[in-house]
């Protein structure tokens, strides 16, 4: 699915009032398009620390076992806990965050992801916790990682905006529109934000309107 294509089914979404819809509907997409980009960008970002043939065995095992996961899920998170022991990084981490969100339900993955976070390296522990972020949404335990959220939205953090758009959702869990509709206009204001998280925020403020002035 592309950005596009995401983007006009939040339009719909708002001229029908059914964000409720969308998401059951693209959400886990969304948030598997999320991972598969910053994975990658993760990877790139690791590569030059090791020897390029090193890296490129655990490259190649790490993709085989992903593409187990439809056709055999057992052997699939067999491989990714081996390479969660062994591998060189980043594909340590990588196979350890894949095999979390393998668990059976959202709850599961969630706990398994917040526990994980502290045994990764810096950037692999904020993406844990942006997944877990993400995956906290519908099951309304957004609440739970405040603390953790909070400690990623500093400049110099590479998920910052990602925390950002999780805080603004637990506001509108709340009722505070008003207070959600200002992350997401600073975020708009941003511009290191790419494209995907302008275009969130975009539909956001459309279909959360600024509430009323009290007269």
């Amino acid at each position: 699915m592309s950005d596009q294509a995401a983007f006009q089914e939040v339009d719909d979404a708002v001229r029908q009032d059914d964000i409720k819809l969308w998401w059951k509907r693209w959400g886990a997409l969304a948030i598997t398009a999320f991972v598969v980009v910053v994975v990658a960008a993760a990877g790139m970002i690791q590569w030059r620390k090791y020897e390029a043939s090193q890296a490129a065995i655990a490259g190649a095992a790490y993709s085989a076992a992903i593409a187990k996961i439809g056709p055999d899920l057992k052997a699939a998170r067999a491989e990714l806990q081996q390479q969660a022991a062994t591998a060189a990084e980043p594909y340590r981490s990588l196979a350890a965050l894949a095999d979390a969100q393998l668990l059976d339900t959202p709850e599961q993955q969630i706990a398994a992801l917040i526990a994980l976070a502290p045994k990764l390296p810096s950037e692999m522990s904020d993406l844990a916790l942006a997944i877990a972020g993400y995956k906290s949404v519908d099951p309304g335990k957004l609440d739970a990682m405040a603390s953790q959220l909070e400690g990623m939205t500093a400049l110099d953090r590479p998920f910052r905006l990602s925390a950002r758009e999780l805080q603004a959702l637990a506001l509108v869990k709340k009722g505070d529109i008003k207070g959600a509709r200002t992350i997401w206009e600073a975020i708009s204001k941003d511009g290191s934000a790419p494209p995907g998280v302008s275009q969130r925020t975009a539909a956001m403020l459309a279909l959360h309107p600024a509430p009323a002035e009290a007269k």
